[in-house]
């Protein structure tokens, strides 16, 4: 059975409230508060999928998913794989950059145009590297 979509990613943040301001203010996703669990839990929305897990770090979360995680504790038991970048497709480069630089969001700037893209690289308040790829007749 072949694969036929993505589905999420999911975060131990260290701060849930932090994190989904952060998806909802600067990345338009719409938050969804799931009570029932333990720890801090939102589904950030882009359209009707929710693409972002945010999950409140600590024993509570450790317990449920059975595994703990470098930001929470150390050793190699604890490791669950390292992660360098999520990438998503947008339009609006000038919005965009000016969102961020409001926000106080530090980024950097890249055009491949080989491959038609300008690109925005920037981290999520976790420390989870973002890239969007707009167009590359927006940079010019």
């Amino acid at each position: 059975m072949p694969i036929s979509a993505f589905d999420h990613y999911t975060i131990r943040a260290a701060n849930v409230d932090v994190s989904a301001r952060f998806y909802s203010e600067i990345m338009g996703f719409r938050t969804q508060v799931l009570d029932g669990f333990e720890f801090p839990f939102r589904l950030m929305f882009l359209g009707d999928q929710a693409i972002v897990h945010l999950m409140g770090a600590g024993e509570a979360l450790d317990t449920f998913l059975r595994r703990g995680a470098p930001c929470y504790d150390t050793g190699p038991e604890r490791i669950t794989g390292n992660m360098e970048h999520v990438a998503f497709n947008a339009t609006g480069l000038a919005s965009f950059i000016t969102r961020l630089s409001d926000s106080g969001i530090p980024f950097s700037e890249r055009s491949l145009p080989d491959y038609g893209v300008a690109q925005l690289m920037f981290d999520d308040p976790d420390g989870v590297e973002i890239e969007v790829n707009f167009p590359i007749a927006e940079k010019l």
